[in-house]
């Protein structure tokens, strides 16, 4: 190979792998967003993009694979992308279900206040729209608060619950992280994908106003109600959680046989942080005998 070949051809190569750390360093700063949206376009595994008109919104969801139903619940203020590794890894096979809860990314709002308990009755309303008598559900933060308020008021409907980084009151939550700071930055990040996505992004202040004052009030659940779930539960959360520790041991201690991982130099953030860990615990346990 001449001299100038060489030249050429290394150029190209260097230029390939400077895309390639570049697309990367991209999808790393977008919590795996790009890489699932390649996976969705190329998988095969997008069976349904829908809509389900309940109590008075509109709530849209995903549906990834086949097999038993999963449904799957994110965090404050976020978006069913922020799920992305866990669908991808738990479309495999199953059947997931991924949503966005009420005012939230693609969804609609009412003119209600946004609360744990109006989530949870939306999410019942949406398996009887898709005709699923029951389903396992993973949820994320608020969303393994929503999927407690299910297997508390419709034991039947749920087969198992994976929750992680939930609180069953509001004192469970490390005030300390709570920060101003901290929550300016959760509503900038959020801003930054609802204007995108959602259907009006002028009505983000009032859903942030609404979600914010949902989580520093609520929720309120007592330990006698937690005993009422029947479902296979499993509390998962991180060893540097926003989560209170004991708090996390006193809610897996109240739900009948529930089991309970703490997850190693992991924060409230575990699900994006180490993925493959969650992923594996959620697996293990929705697949168990």
């Amino acid at each position: 190979m001449s001299r100038r070949k060489k030249i050429i051809f290394g150029s190209i190569a260097t230029l390939v792998v400077a895309i390639a750390a570049g697309a990367y360093a991209i999808n790393q700063m977008a919590v795996g967003i790009p890489a699932f949206y390649l996976w969705r376009a190329g998988s095969g595994k997008l069976q349904t993009v829908g809509r389900a008109d309940v109590n008075g919104i509109s709530i849209y969801y995903e549906v990834y694979g086949d097999g038993r139903p999963i449904l799957v619940l994110h965090g404050a203020g976020a978006f069913l992308e922020s799920m992305n590794h866990q669908i991808r890894a738990l479309a495999s096979d199953h059947r997931v279900i991924a949503v966005d809860s009420r005012g939230q990314g693609r969804s609609t709002d009412s003119d209600a206040p946004i609360t744990y308990s109006q989530m949870g009755d939306d999410m019942i309303k949406l398996l009887d729209s898709m005709q699923l008598r029951q389903a396992d559900v993973v949820g994320w933060s608020d969303g393994g608060i929503v999927g407690l308020d299910m297997a508390m008021k419709h034991p039947d409907r749920v087969r198992r619950l994976v929750a992680v980084s939930a609180n069953y009151d509001v004192d469970g939550v490390d005030q300390k992280q709570m920060t101003p700071e901290m929550l300016a930055e959760i509503e900038t990040e959020s801003k930054l994908f609802y204007d995108l996505i959602a259907p009006d992004p002028s009505h983000f202040p009032v859903m942030m106003r609404k979600v914010m004052t949902m989580v520093q009030t609520e929720p309120h659940y007592t330990v006698e109600e937690l005993g009422e779930i029947r479902s296979p539960t499993l509390i998962v959360a991180g060893e540097d959680d926003i989560i209170l520790a004991d708090h996390t041991a006193k809610l897996a201690a109240a739900i009948p046989g529930a089991k309970k991982i703490i997850v190693p130099r992991a924060s409230h953030m575990g699900p994006l942080e180490q993925p493959e860990v969650y992923n594996a615990l959620i697996g293990d346990f929705l697949d168990a005998p």
